[in-house]
């Protein structure tokens, strides 16, 4: 076979191998769009969403101060932005919801473990915890904000209270979940409470506690917001009030609060979620 054949037998396999790799990458295409199609319509469904936000003002000629306009509210996150106001509103918030969050996780699970191992504990205690719970925070964060400050303390205790009642809760009924026989099994193999803590109580209970997990930072954005709009000089509920004092009521500033509030808060429930998927992944692939 001399060179000439060689390279026109290439010529004309090339084309058959693009068309086999065009079909393979359209049919993983249509594969993950089948799979995850419902991703597809966060964007359909936004658009709809301004479609008819702004259907509403032209037909009720509702004026800037009750109801701004999307292209009023997106020129005034432009403003925002590009002055610095949200982005440093925002960590502000960020920062106290996470602190918040870390100790609301920390006493949550802690305590939630111990009553989960211990139901006469559990009779004692939870009364007081329920009773606690039944106070609003809305009552209650004035007086925090009076005995810390109108500092980031006072703002992250507030988020504490909010997510502390749920995240308690999902952790003794993650404790709880643990099964009888393996404890047993645990005892058996004269196993220490470290190792019955790690190796059987943490995998057991993981499921529920992710979900208290997920609560609990989506949870934390609002302890934060309710202590910042009571009182404070920063963050995103500061921002939110700013825009609704003084004579003309600014509302396109009111949205682009709420709107950072909302993107903020979806981003820490799906990172609650990604993190579910990973520490739960391995515990997938075995069931399959």
């Amino acid at each position: 076979m001399d060179v000439g054949q060689a390279s026109s037998k290439q010529q004309l396999r090339a084309p058959a191998l693009r068309g086999i790799m065009s079909a393979a990458w359209r049919n993983r295409l249509r594969t993950a769009v089948l799979n995850r199609y419902e991703y597809l319509l966060i964007p359909v469904s936004l658009m709809l969403f301004v479609g008819a936000w702004q259907l509403v003002i032209n037909t009720n000629r509702l004026p800037e101060y009750i109801l701004p306009r999307p292209g009023a509210v997106w020129k005034m996150f432009l403003t925002s932005m590009q002055g610095g106001d949200l982005w440093f509103h925002t960590r502000y918030t960020l920062a106290e919801a996470l602190a918040g969050f870390a100790l609301g996780f920390v006493f949550a699970t802690g305590l939630g473990y111990l009553l989960g191992k211990s139901p006469g504990l559990e009779k004692v205690t939870f009364p007081v915890i329920v009773a606690g719970k039944a106070v609003p925070i809305m009552g209650i964060a004035p007086l925090i904000i009076i005995w810390f400050g109108q500092d980031i303390l006072s703002k992250a205790l507030i988020a504490f209270l909010v997510i502390f009642f749920p995240m308690l809760v999902n952790t003794i009924v993650g404790i709880r979940q643990v099964d009888a026989q393996q404890r047993e099994l645990m005892r058996s193999y004269s196993a220490s409470t470290w190792q019955t803590f790690s190796i059987l109580e943490v995998p057991a209970a993981l499921p529920v506690l992710l979900g208290g997990i997920r609560v609990g930072l989506a949870r934390s954005m609002m302890g934060a917001i309710v202590g910042e709009y009571l009182g404070g000089q920063r963050g995103l509920g500061f921002l939110i009030n700013m825009g609704t004092r003084g004579g003309t009521p600014n509302a396109s500033l009111v949205f682009v609060g709420i709107i950072a509030i909302v993107v903020i808060t979806l981003v820490l429930y799906g990172t609650g979620t990604l993190l579910g998927h990973v520490l739960l992944a391995g515990r997938r692939r075995d069931a399959k």
